[in-house]
């Protein structure tokens, strides 16, 4: 790699880390966030958290077919094609990435935050990439309110070490062990350094009656967790929170209990309580979403409607 390039990935870095001071006091009297991102944590070992994803925007261009790819949120891969994420990484600049969701690429299988690559999908033992097909958000999302997406990929990945998918919790429980958190991080609370490679944190979950009181609200579709040593911070929006399996559910493997979300103004960290969502999530479609499926259901019984007045003399269709 040249002189040249290395300052390049340097300099780039560097804006691309410029402080973000908003916060969130209560979900109650503010709109703004800051974007978490594991602190404190450790780098990851191979085929330890298989599920996670980096979407990633393009940085800047450095030959006619490559980019530098820099980390934007994180994510869960769910199913072949289906990944979980937050809905406000596509928030920003009036939704364009969500209009516009060719300008994200979704990869699996790499520990490193920014990578050079052309942006196609291609499958390699190194990384995953893959282009994104359909962005599917809450209809409903207000930050921090409903603050989930379902992100559909062009091709399936191919499971292997490094890639695989996480089981989603369907029932609603803060009996846990052993929640981890992933992200590319900052390295510590005090500076607004990223992480070059994939950090893992333990979590610790707060009560739910504990995170009702500390967000003045009723905080049933979130989950809250304290942060002694570990942490999330700005830049992983979108992560998992992973938990061994309790006694609700199947043991022997982790459990997707929530998304990284937020943060409050002493820092703690908010998750998106997956449970809460089980159905919308079932539902999500790579096809045309919520939406469109609402809307084929209208047309489908307009059309039966048309069909009875066509081959039965009912009253409503000739109110003449």
């Amino acid at each position: 790699m040249s002189v040249a390039l290395i300052l390049l990935l340097i300099s780039v870095d560097f804006v691309n880390t410029e402080s973000d001071n908003r916060v969130i006091t209560t979900l109650k009297y503010s709109k703004h966030y800051v974007h978490p991102s594991v602190v404190n944590g450790l780098p990851a070992k191979d085929g330890q958290v298989p599920y996670l994803v980096s979407l990633k925007e393009s940085l800047v261009k450095i030959s006619p077919l490559k980019r530098i790819w820099t980390n934007l949120c994180g994510g869960s891969i769910i199913g072949e094609r289906k990944v979980l994420t937050a809905a406000h990484c596509f928030e920003a600049k009036n939704f364009f990435y969500y209009k516009h969701p060719d300008h994200v690429r979704v990869v699996a299988g790499n520990f490193t935050t920014q990578l050079i690559h052309t942006g196609n999908t291609d499958t390699t033992e190194r990384a995953q990439w893959r282009r994104i097909r359909r962005v599917v958000l809450h209809k409903k999302f207000h930050f921090p309110d409903n603050d989930i997406a379902v992100v559909f990929v062009d091709t399936p990945w191919k499971y292997m070490v490094n890639v695989g998918y996480i089981v989603t919790a369907k029932r609603r429980t803060d009996n846990l062990d052993n929640c981890t958190s992933a992200g590319f991080g900052s390295i510590s609370r005090r500076k607004d350094e990223t992480s070059p490679v994939l950090l893992v944190a333990n979590m610790f979950l707060m009560p739910q009656t504990n995170c009702s009181t500390l967000w003045e609200m009723n905080m049933d579709n979130f989950i809250c967790t304290y942060s002694f040593m570990s942490d999330v911070g700005r830049g992983d929006s979108g992560g998992p929170l992973a938990c061994t399996l309790g006694p609700a559910e199947k043991k022997g493997g982790e459990l997707l209990v929530g998304i990284v979300s937020a943060k409050n103004f002493d820092k703690t960290p908010l998750f998106t309580r997956v449970s809460a969502y089980k159905d919308w999530i079932a539902r999500a479609s790579a096809s045309g979403g919520l939406e469109s499926v609402a809307f084929c259901v209208v047309i489908l019984k307009f059309v039966l409607f048309l069909l009875l007045c066509f081959v039965l003399p009912l009253p409503i269709c000739n109110p003449d």
